[in-house]
């Protein structure tokens, strides 16, 4: 878990990204609508906070409205996975 607050300070996001991060790991998957809920802000901040870790590559869906989990874009690696390439 602490490579996933990392990955929430390094990205300057806001630090309720860690939590829709940790239950989209925890659970597989998390329903869109549960963001507000798992976050404590308000429906639309909620949103928006989904919106960014989605846009970022963090966090991805099948479809626009489905359920979002956790995805591992490249420039994460680095922060999540660190020494998964050594260096040559």
């Amino acid at each position: 878990m602490g490579r996933l607050r990392a990955y929430v300070e390094r990205r300057d996001l806001k630090p309720e990204a860690f939590g829709l991060l940790e239950q989209a790991l925890q659970r597989g998957e998390l329903p869109r609508g549960d963001a507000a809920r798992v976050t404590g802000l308000k429906e639309r901040s909620a949103r928006d906070l989904l919106g960014t870790l989605t846009q970022d590559g963090i966090l991805a869906s099948d479809t626009p409205k489905g359920p979002v989990s956790l995805r591992f874009p490249l420039d994460a690696i680095e922060i999540l996975f660190p020494s998964l390439f050594p260096e040559t």
